[in-house]
C-alpha cells in the first residue's frame, strides 16, 4: 500500500500579487523530462493542481494509466460511478503530463468533467485540496471497479479469533465489493477495538480506509528571553532564556523563571520596556501571546514587606538627562537607561531615603 502525502506543490497562481509566469505560445522543447510538467492555474485552482501533482507522482497509478490498462476495466454501469468519464478525463491529463512534449498544461477539460459531477468544484473559487483528492480517489475507484455486481455481506465479530484471521476475512470481504487499482494502491485496514464498560466484552473489527487525516504537529512551548532585575542592589541584572507554554499566562513565565533563579514567583513583576520607559506592566493572568519576540521584557523582584517586617511600596523610577541650560525650544530632557521598580518601606518615603535607595541601586551599574 502506498501512502499519499498531500503536499501543497508550487503551482502557477493568478492572484493579484502573483501572476502566471508562463507563455502559452512557448515552443515545445525536446529536452523535457516526462512527468516534470506544471499545471496552469485556471483561477484559484491551485488546490486542484496540488492534488493532481501528488497523484501524478504516485508511480503504480500513473503506470496503470500510461499503459492503457484502465480501458479494459472501465465500469460504465456502476450506479456509484460516473460512467467512466472521470477515469477517461484523468487518463487524458496524465498522458499529457507524461508525454514529454509540454513543460506545462492547462487542465481545463479535466476541471470541466469534475465540475459536472461535483458542482462544488465547478467555479473558480478556492476549495479544499483534501476534499478534491477524496472525490477524485472515490470517483476513480467506482469508475474502475472490477466488481460489476456487489454481493450482500454480513459482518462477523472477531469472537476471540486471532487478528491475522479477522483481518484477512475483512480484507477478502472488502475486495468482494471493491476491486480496483485504487484499492490495490491506496486501501488498507484500521483495527478498531471496543470494550464494553459494563460486561467487559471486547469487540475487534478491521475497517477499510483509503486515506488518513492526520493533524500537523504544533509547538507546545516557546522560548522567551527576559532580564531579571533582583531587589538586592548588589546583584546585577541577569538575562535568562525561559521555556514557557505557547498559550500560557504571565504567571507561567514567573514560575518557570522562579525555578531557574530561586526567587518566588509572587515577588515578580513583568514589564515591557520600550524607549527607556515602562510600555506595559503585565498582570499575572494575561496571556503570553501578548508578548512579541521583539519585545524587551524585564522581570523585577519586588517585596511586599522589608526585612524588619515593614510594609513596602513599589515605585517606578525613570532616568532623565539633566541639562544645565534648558533650551526654550526643547520639549523636555530625554530619558536614558532602563527604568527600575524599587520596593521602599513606607516609613522611608522621604526625599533623602528615596535618593539613597536609587543611588544604591545604580552604584553597581556605574561601577561596571
Amino acid at each position: 500500500m502506498h501512502l499519499l502525502l498531500l503536499l501543497m506543490c508550487v503551482v502557477f497562481s493568478s492572484g493579484s500579487g502573483f501572476s502566471a509566469s508562463y507563455n502559452c505560445q512557448e515552443p515545445p522543447s525536446s529536452h523535457i523530462q516526462p512527468g516534470l510538467c506544471g499545471l496552469g492555474n485556471l483561477g484559484n485552482t491551485c488546490f486542484m493542481n496540488s492534488a493532481l501533482q501528488c497523484l501524478s507522482n504516485t508511480a503504480p497509478l500513473t503506470d496503470y494509466f500510461l499503459k492503457d490498462e484502465y480501458e479494459a476495466e472501465i465500469n460504465r454501469d456502476n450506479p456509484l460511478g460516473m460512467k467512466g468519464e472521470i477515469a477517461e478525463a484523468y487518463a487524458e491529463l496524465i498522458k499529457q503530463m507524461w508525454s514529454g512534449r509540454d513543460a506545462h498544461v492547462a487542465p481545463r477539460m479535466f476541471k470541466t468533467q469534475v465540475g459536472r459531477f461535483a458542482p462544488q468544484f465547478s467555479g473558480y473559487q478556492q476549495q479544499d485540496s483534501q476534499e478534491l483528492l477524496a472525490f477524485l480517489l472515490d470517483g476513480l475507484h467506482e469508475d474502475l471497479n472490477r466488481v460489476k455486481k456487489k454481493p450482500y455481506l454480513e459482518l462477523k465479530d472477531a469472537n476471540g479469533r486471532p487478528d491475522a484471521v479477522v483481518a484477512k476475512e475483512a480484507w477478502e470481504n472488502h475486495r468482494l465489493r471493491n476491486d480496483s487499482v485504487i484499492v490495490d494502491t491506496f486501501h488498507g485496514l484500521f483495527k478498531s477495538t471496543l470494550v464494553c464498560p459494563e460486561c467487559a466484552k471486547v469487540s475487534v473489527t478491521f475497517d477499510p480506509f483509503c486515506y488518513l487525516t492526520l493533524p500537523l504537529p504544533l509547538k507546545k512551548d516557546r522560548v522567551m528571553e527576559v532580564f531579571l532585575v533582583p531587589a538586592d542592589p548588589h546583584c546585577r541584572p541577569t538575562q535568562y532564556r525561559v521555556t514557557v507554554p505557547l498559550m500560557g499566562a504571565v504567571s507561567d513565565l514567573c514560575e518557570a523563571l522562579s525555578r531557574l533563579c530561586g526567587i518566588a514567583a509572587e515577588n515578580m513583576v513583568v514589564a515591557d520596556v520600550y524607549n527607556h520607559r515602562f510600555h506595559k506592566i503585565f498582570q499575572m493572568d494575561e496571556g503570553l501571546n501578548h508578548i512579541m519576540p521583539r519585545d524587551d521584557i524585564f522581570v523585577y523582584q519586588v517585596c511586599s514587606t522589608s526585612v524588619d517586617g515593614s510594609e513596602c511600596v513599589t515605585l517606578p523610577v525613570y532616568f532623565r538627562e539633566r541639562k544645565s541650560r534648558p533650551s526654550s525650544t526643547s520639549s523636555g530632557s530625554a530619558l536614558y537607561g532602563q527604568p527600575l521598580l524599587l520596593s521602599v518601606p513606607k516609613h522611608k518615603l522621604t526625599l533623602e531615603c528615596l535618593y539613597q535607595a536609587v543611588c544604591d541601586r545604580i552604584r553597581l551599574v556605574a561601577g561596571m
